[in-house]
């Protein structure tokens, strides 16, 4: 026993309830404006219309963009993703399919030192570093928190695939 009355127990769930509708339906935008920026030009990132030579904020982006196929599924996984989550249709298994570019996007984001210390330094302005931290924050942040919440709320849908030893079952 918990200790919690009923009532307790049913507005925490229920919290967590919306709480994971509201999370999906965040991480669904975002990814949505993210994915569709690709071919139609909405947000300061790359896009397949940008010169060649345009700077990008690292350069495993830039390797990504110049293979012509990379960045392209990337961001069509980012769709996909979206649309599972905004239509709550196989979100468990996009947010599993979803993962490495999430991670990706994440650990690209996440790799500011040099900027920061190019602030300390004196060779880049105060707004670059805040907008650096900004862009780290949310698209590199907050979207893998989001995702790791989305994991963890659909966590029984994974868990049979979590056997430490599973055996085959045939349809009868």
């Amino acid at each position: 026993m918990t200790g919690q009355s009923p009532a307790a127990t049913a507005s925490g769930e229920r919290f967590l309830r919306l709480s994971t509708v509201a999370v999906r339906w965040l991480l669904g935008v975002q990814c949505l404006l993210s994915g569709i920026n690709w071919w139609v030009k909405i947000l300061p990132f790359p896009n397949r219309f940008d010169p060649p030579d345009l700077p990008v904020k690292a350069e495993i982006v830039r390797t990504m963009i110049d293979s012509g196929w990379m960045f392209g599924t990337a961001k069509g996984i980012e769709v996909a993703l979206a649309i599972a989550l905004l239509t709550n249709r196989f979100v468990p298994l996009m947010l599993v399919v979803s993962m490495p570019v999430i991670l990706t996007t994440f650990i690209v984001d996440a790799l500011i030192l040099p900027d920061i210390m190019a602030w300390i330094t004196g060779a880049a302005p105060t707004g670059q570093l805040i907008a650096k931290l900004l862009d780290a924050t949310y698209f590199g942040g907050a979207v893998i928190v989001m995702q790791a919440f989305l994991m963890f709320a659909y966590f029984d849908r994974y868990r049979p695939m979590l056997a430490w030893r599973a055996t085959p079952e045939f349809p009868k």
